[in-house]
């Protein structure tokens, strides 16, 4: 930000600052005299005098301020009185669809369907907790112990109605609350306009199908190029789930497969410690439970931070261990509806870990074993590690729906043939596995 656009800011913070002080007086002042009529004061009026008062600042030269720099800086007030401030013209902008805020420097939208870095930044950390609270103040909501996830609607925008949802700092790794923002515009879209916009493209132009060999990443060396085409395959893959005894080196692997997702994919982690992590993704935000001290009956636990996800615009929702019922329903629920989902689980074996998450599954819900292994079809890839290796991976093709089993392909240990040799692939029955 340079010096000459920082100097109009914090004069349209100046006159905005007065303003509320005089709306105080005003106020106070009508309700003792029950001067009803007085407390109406429209938009216009108020943006007029503003611009009257603006007569009696000057620039650096002592002239002045021409109409245009008066235009701008009545445009920055009226954006932070009735709208969103900084991100106000993300808020109005017709391609933009979603919008979320991490801190003062991390800003990201999507566009079109595709996501992005906002060329927008805060101050200071005081300048975004401070839009937050005005955000909050605006729309009648209190973010605090008892309710640190918040989702709400505004429907005051003239053509946008906006969904809302803010998790509090005190949940999230770092300290600073995220914001979410879902447009949904009041003027909805005609069936030829989502035509035009390419939604039902059912012809594929030939010349934009590319191969981009850039996104095949080596991770290895040439002496692992199996393991380096089973790598890419898993991480961008429906879901994973990591299974091994304590220590046997779960979360050590899924740290360093995180840091290879894609940047343009949104990611919330949710874990009981910050033990999931990520410095350098433009779009990951973790965050951690809150288990009730003293008195307090207040908690928020990993089903809590699930339920959540599925209010944000998140492509991966990770977990960082399954150990109950409402975890697993709520994470099986998220790979169901589209999500990336991996979490780890204690387990001897795959099959013992598939086996494991569907009896969470079942207490949570009462669905039978069948039914709570059905939920699963949303992980695609199985990986258990035995004293810090990977000694088994197997991959989940679909449902045999005679049968009611999992059909399962072994895809590690290698063989002969290649990954995911016909000969490996067999069908998961939960009564053989005891």
């Amino acid at each position: 930000m340079n010096k000459e656009i920082k100097a109009y800011i914090d004069l349209a913070r100046l006159l905005e600052s007065e303003f509320y002080a005089k709306q105080d007086a005003g106020i106070l002042a009508n309700l003792n005299k029950k001067n009803v009529a007085g407390l109406h004061v429209t938009r216009e009026k108020i943006l007029n005098d503003m611009r009257e008062q603006l007569k009696d600042y000057q620039d650096e030269s002592g002239k002045e301020l021409t109409n245009e720099e008066k235009d701008f800086v009545i445009e920055l007030i009226r954006k932070e009185l009735w709208g969103y401030g900084i991100i106000d013209d993300l808020i109005h902008d017709k391609d933009i669809s979603d919008i979320k805020l991490y801190g003062p420097e991390r800003v990201r939208l999507k566009s079109k369907g595709k996501r992005d870095g906002a060329d927008i930044v805060f101050s200071d950390d005081s300048a975004y907790r401070m839009f937050v609270t005005k955000l909050l103040e605006r729309n009648k909501v209190n973010l605090g112990t008892a309710n640190a996830i918040q989702t709400f609607t505004d429907a005051s925008q003239d053509d946008f109605i906006l969904r809302i949802t803010i998790i509090s700092g005190l949940l999230v790794d770092g300290g600073k609350p995220v914001v979410a923002i879902r447009k949904i515009p009041k003027d909805k879209y005609t069936l030829s306009t989502l035509e035009n916009a390419g939604m039902f493209k059912h012809k594929a132009e030939v010349d934009s199908i590319k191969i981009d060999r850039a996104l095949v990443k080596k991770y290895f060396s040439d002496d692992n190029n199996d393991f380096n085409e089973l790598m890419n395959q898993m991480i961008s893959s429906k879901g994973i789930l990591f299974t091994g005894k304590g220590a046997s080196g779960k979360t050590t692997l899924m740290n360093a497969m995180i840091a290879e997702i894609p940047y343009c994919e949104s990611v919330m982690i949710c874990q009981e410690n910050a033990e999931l992590f990520d410095l350098v993704h433009p779009d990951l935000f973790s965050c951690h439970v809150m288990t009730n001290q003293g008195d307090s009956k207040i908690s928020y636990e990993l089903g809590d931070l699930t339920r959540a996800a599925l209010l944000v615009d998140l492509d991966r929702v990770i977990v960082g261990e399954v150990k109950e019922g409402s975890e697993a329903a709520g994470l099986s629920k998220a790979s169901m509806t589209g999500h990336k989902c991996w979490t780890s689980v204690h387990g001897e074996s795959c099959e013992m870990a598939v086996d494991k998450m569907a009896d969470y599954i079942s207490q949570a819900t009462g669905y039978s074993t069948k039914d709570s292994l059905k939920q699963l079809q949303g992980f695609e890839y199985v990986v258990h590690l035995r004293n810090f290796r990977v000694d088994e991976i197997i991959r989940i093709t679909g449902w045999d729906k005679e049968k009611e089993t999992l059909v399962f392909e072994t895809v590690y240990p290698f063989n002969a043939k290649g990954v995911g040799d016909e000969n490996d692939r067999y069908k998961y029955d939960p009564e053989e596995s005891f």
